[in-house]
């Protein structure tokens, strides 16, 4: 059993991939929320930052799976 603070490199690309991957999902969920919009927690604007945002991640997903890092 691996110690806490003890991952190998494999460990930390794995949380990096699966991390960028809940992000850009979390990122369209919210952008795309009709309800979100209707109650007035997100403006148009701000929509498209986090489109934008979660445009940036799934280009880092890209380069990542072009480059062999991610499987």
């Amino acid at each position: 059993m691996i110690t806490p603070g003890k991952w190998t490199e494999e460990q930390k690309i794995e949380v990096l991939r699966s991390s960028i991957g809940n992000v850009l999902i979390n990122l369209k969920i919210i952008a795309n929320n009709q309800l979100a919009y209707q109650l007035g927690l997100i403006t148009e604007e701000e929509k498209q930052h986090l489109l934008k945002a979660a445009e940036v991640a799934l280009n880092m997903m890209k380069r990542g799976k072009e480059k062999g890092v991610f499987k």
